[in-house]
């Protein structure tokens, strides 16, 4: 079966900061949808294209899957905390929880990044559809997901079309334990060593250091030694 992509339209940091006001100051879905409505009217005059681009913020950050519920905890203090970088990463974990064709771009190009290869529209799509398959809907979405990371100051433009990264150094307590969270649960295994948490491809914008101590103090995670390694897990 086919994965869902889901993720056909671009979002900037304005509306993503919108949707988690107003999911922060209590409202239900109905109301932030209404509230969404007329907010997102001002900028796309399309209403087609005005409701693709609501339903994937509520999405991100009203509706739960089986992973963000918790996250949202967290996402909540990173963005009460004020500072860009934090309000960055509590929407960049809740967007990799909520569409796997943005963790997997992501992962694309924080590899390349990684390996210092140019990052360009077409290597990361030649990259995603040996993931996904070529698909012509994959194909729009690639394009939309590359702009969302352009307009939230991720990726910007050099000659020749390629992109470099933009980075953020994170130092909180809660960004490190919801890196470490999402981490968990988008690779979908038991458990991540230390040096895949602070390895991963999925956060390439972002410096941070998660330590032991800082992930036992949070009481989420299990700590046990595989293989002569310190490993981490989620607490069910």
């Amino acid at each position: 079966m086919s994965k869902i992509i889901g993720m056909s339209r671009n979002i900037n940091l304005d509306w993503l900061n919108k949707v988690a006001e107003l999911y922060m100051e209590g409202k239900s879905e109905e109301e932030i949808n209404d509230d969404l409505n007329e907010y997102l009217s001002l900028e796309i005059k399309s209403p087609t294209n005005a409701r693709k681009t609501r339903n994937i913020l509520v999405n991100i950050w009203v509706k739960d899957n089986e992973y963000t519920e918790k996250a949202k905890e967290l996402a909540v203090k990173l963005i009460k905390s004020g500072e860009k970088e934090n309000i960055l990463l509590a929407h960049w974990c809740l967007m990799l929880l909520t569409y796997p064709v943005f963790a997997d771009i992501c992962s694309v190009i924080g590899k390349m990044d990684r390996k210092m290869f140019d990052i360009t529209t077409k290597d990361v799509k030649n990259n995603m559809f040996d993931l996904w398959g070529e698909r012509s809907t994959l194909f729009h979405s690639i394009d939309k997901i590359i702009k969302t990371l352009k307009d939230i100051g991720v990726l910007h433009c050099l000659p020749k079309h390629k992109y470099d990264v933009n980075r953020y150094s994170i130092e909180s307590r809660e960004g490190i334990i919801l890196i470490t969270y999402a981490l968990i649960c988008i690779k979908d295994k038991l458990y991540l060593s230390l040096e895949e948490i602070n390895n991963s491809p999925e956060f390439f914008p972002f410096k941070y250091s998660a330590s032991i101590d800082v992930l036992e103090e949070s009481n989420m995670f299990s700590i046990d030694k595989f293989g002569g390694k310190l490993v981490v897990s989620n607490k069910n």
